[in-house]
């Protein structure tokens, strides 16, 4: 996976700098990259090729552009929470067959956002029961209120 992050210093793009990078497993909280150096793209964009990153765990990761001060100095992201869905749904063996059964059902099956902001965006499997479920909340971290009689999402076949 390639890490890229732009830095910039009293709003110009910041160049000629040498970061570091520092990435954490989030599941156990240890070093996967205790000291990287990222690479200059130009006009204040820097990279890190993650050749060890692993699809099912989740990192958190934080960039140091070292010279600079302040709130300039650091970024910091972290991957999304893909690694338990991905291994419940056994979704990188090589049976391309599964494969195939997993997609379709991602696609046709029925999705349904539901209130609140805990598990509350839905995907049914064939059998209505689910076969995962997210948490949705809005820009400020609260959760979602629909109109009455007006859920979002789609049913089956859609």
């Amino acid at each position: 996976m390639r890490i890229k992050t732009y830095f910039e210093s009293s709003g110009i793009p910041a160049t000629g700098l040498f970061p570091t990078i520092r990435i954490r497993n989030v599941e156990d909280g240890g070093n996967v990259v205790a000291s990287g150096t990222m690479s200059e793209v130009g006009d204040g964009f820097y990279r890190y090729d993650f050749g060890d990153y692993d699809i099912t765990k989740d990192y958190c990761i934080l960039c140091d552009a070292i010279s600079l001060s302040g709130v300039e100095r650091y970024k910091f992201l972290a991957t999304g929470a893909y690694g338990a869905p991905i291994n419940t749904l056994n979704a990188l063996n090589n049976n391309i067959d599964d494969k195939t059964l997993l997609l379709r059902r991602i696609l046709t099956n029925k999705l349904i956002l539901n209130d609140g902001k805990n598990a509350n965006w839905i995907l049914s499997d064939d059998d209505n029961s689910e076969l995962l479920t997210w948490n949705v909340s809005d820009k400020l971290d609260g959760g979602i209120i629909q109109r009455p009689n007006q859920v979002s999402g789609r049913t089956k076949g859609e």
